[in-house]
């Protein structure tokens, strides 16, 4: 007898090949019948605990999202809710040379917001992306905010940690190469490696890679630390460590050079030169095209030369892909005040409310101005080469004149310097809020997604929607918007769904795209593809309800359409409400 039988649906397996109707059996984790409706349904169904009658909707298989960060809150956050509610039931985890193990003997690697966290953990307020802490003092931090005890090194005990708690999604470990060289060099990490420390970090890698992970992530970016100090003789050494183990190489390449120009064409070049002559399926992260062009037009040609040059070097024999938030605009978070850029100023201040009062005092003015020029606001630093202010678009604003706008054109118009330009518009609304997106880039990142070698990511993390990830009201910071809905965006967008004016493939190609190519592409056994003998990772959705809020007022609304999400086997959305379970598991590279 069958655990559940899902009847009379409509399938789109995850190969892309035409959907179908059929019945799909399931006992215990594993997908153990499948029964095409060729016949009109005239065959006897086989017994089951639990009928479930699909027919009008569709059933997938989970889908996989190649890019998250899910490991930097998997221990505070292990449901991963907002995966799950889109049908997300497996992440690649520790990307942009991330990851939370290996640690080392002198250093707590670890992304987290959280402001009380980061003032125990001993960051400074003008740190943006604090990642390299000392073990101790941040040990501490994590304990007393997360209850989190800090008792693993190495990758293969970090795992084991993981799978003692109550997971929402199947786990996909890629190892840091950050995390790698900060676990061996210690608080010294910030220069040249030199051959014992390099030595000892293939063996970290090779340890990782034994311990079942899918490959090995780069970051190299300046703020990404350690990673931007390694040399290609370095990360070739790991690399090639990785290609013995047939591993992925994943990079968030650099948008800015090595004398702070941008360089987004270079990044990725560096990245081709440290895989060049290695068996290594390459990956490039989140690709996009900001820092390239200044309004649509221009974006879309920069998309244009992006995808030409990896043409080349997927003709000149590179196994290359890439992943892509399919949004223009979609930041790493979702903002809903300018604060959070400004913190150091909102402390001072107490509130924005006062920052916004005092801002009209020239004396307070002068301060921050010093303070800019002291390095503790590199959000407004318009001297800077990686500069953010030419990248800021106004969300919000009580001024409608404002709102949709980039802070260039708002300068001009008022005839002010970029950074005084934003200090204006906070004085006059301290509830305003801007980001690094560009509404305009739209067909932009539609020619990204559209390419046969993409796959849609989300660049997210497990936390629910509600969470404030800097645990302060006054510079909240929520999700972005596509961890909570790239699926159904994704889909509606590229899979002729409810918008047809983008689609470029069939829904299947779409599903493919977002689960069994993936699958494939990191090698994860028994997943992303609905066939008898597969984990049974499924979906049931409804494709005339499919829908994401990322381009409403409100971006952080769980998405419609998904009624049914089965992760090993097991209910975790059940008519359109999420019940939970902690049915996922921590995979490993080459087991099923």
């Amino acid at each position: 007898m069958l655990d559940i039988l899902i009847q009379n649906g409509w399938v789109c397996d995850g190969t892309g090949k035409p959907g179908y109707a059929a019945d799909i059996g399931i006992t215990g984790d594993v997908i153990t019948y499948i029964r095409k409706d060729e016949e009109g349904g005239s065959a006897e169904k086989p017994a089951a605990v639990q009928v479930i009658d699909a027919k009008g909707k569709t059933v997938t298989p989970g889908f996989i999202d190649p890019h998250t960060h899910v490991d930097m809150s998997v221990l505070s956050e292990p449901a991963m809710e907002p995966y799950l509610k889109q049908g997300v039931t497996t992440v690649v985890t520790g990307n942009c040379g991330y990851s939370p193990a290996p640690q080392g003997a002198e250093t707590l690697y670890y992304s987290d917001l959280d402001l009380a966290f980061l003032e125990e953990a001993g960051a400074g307020d003008e740190d943006m992306n604090p990642l390299i802490f000392d073990r101790e003092q941040g040990a501490a931090a994590l304990k007393h905010r997360y209850g989190v005890t800090l008792d693993w090194n190495t990758f293969d005990e970090f795992t084991a940690k993981c799978e003692q708690m109550s997971l929402g999604c199947n786990m996909a470990p890629l190892v840091g190469h950050s995390a790698v060289r900060t676990a061996v060099m210690g608080k010294d990490c910030l220069r040249e490696v030199k051959e014992p420390e390099l030595v000892a970090m293939e063996e970290a890698v090779r340890l990782a890679m034994e311990a079942g992970a899918f490959g090995m992530s780069t970051g190299r970016d300046p703020l990404y630390l350690p990673g931007p100090y390694a040399d290609d003789c370095e990360i070739r050494r790991l690399l090639q460590v990785v290609s013995d183990y047939d591993g992925v190489f994943s990079s968030h390449t650099y948008n800015y050079n090595g004398t702070d120009a941008p360089d987004r064409m270079g990044g990725y070049a560096e990245m081709f030169r440290q895989a060049a002559g290695l068996l290594l399926k390459v990956n490039v992260s989140h690709v996009h095209v900001m820092n390239m062009a200044e309004d649509g037009e221009a974006a879309a040609q920069a998309a244009k030369k992006t995808l030409n040059y990896f043409d080349q070097m997927r003709e000149g024999g590179m196994d290359l892909t890439y992943d892509v938030i399919p949004s223009a605009m979609c930041a790493d978070f979702t903002q809903v005040s300018f604060g959070y850029f400004i913190k150091p100023l909102v402390k001072l201040a107490g509130t924005r409310a006062q920052l916004a009062q005092r801002l009209r005092d020239p004396a307070f003015r002068e301060l921050v101005h010093a303070m800019i020029a002291d390095g503790q606001l590199p959000a407004l630093d318009a001297e800077s080469d990686t500069s953010w202010l030419p990248e800021f678009c106004i969300l919000q604003h009580k001024n409608p004149i404002y709102k949709g706008r980039q802070l260039p054109d708002i300068a001009q118009e008022l005839g002010l310097s970029l950074t005084d330009s934003m200090l204006a518009l906070f004085a006059e609304d301290p509830d305003m809020a801007a980001d690094l997106v560009s509404p305009d880039f739209e067909e932009a990142v539609d020619l990204l997604c559209k390419a046969p070698y993409a796959m849609p990511c989300s660049d997210g993390s497990s936390y629910a929607k509600e969470s404030n990830l800097t645990g302060d009201g006054e510079i909240p910071l929520f999700p972005n918007s596509m961890n909570i809905g790239y699926i159904p965006r994704y889909l509606n967008r590229y899979g002729k769904g409810a918008d047809t004016s983008c689609d470029f493939c069939s829904f299947e190609e779409a599903v493919r795209r977002a689960s069994g190519f993936v699958a494939e592409r990191f090698a994860v056994a028994g997943r992303g593809v609905i066939r008898e003998g597969n984990f049974a990772d499924l979906v049931i959705l409804d494709r005339e309800r499919l829908r994401s809020f990322d381009e409403e007022e409100n971006p952080l609304q769980d998405p419609a359409g998904i009624d049914y999400v089965f992760v090993n086997g097991k209910p975790v959305m059940r008519q359109g409400t999420f019940i939970g379970g902690g049915y996922g598991r921590v995979l490993r590279k080459g087991e099923r």
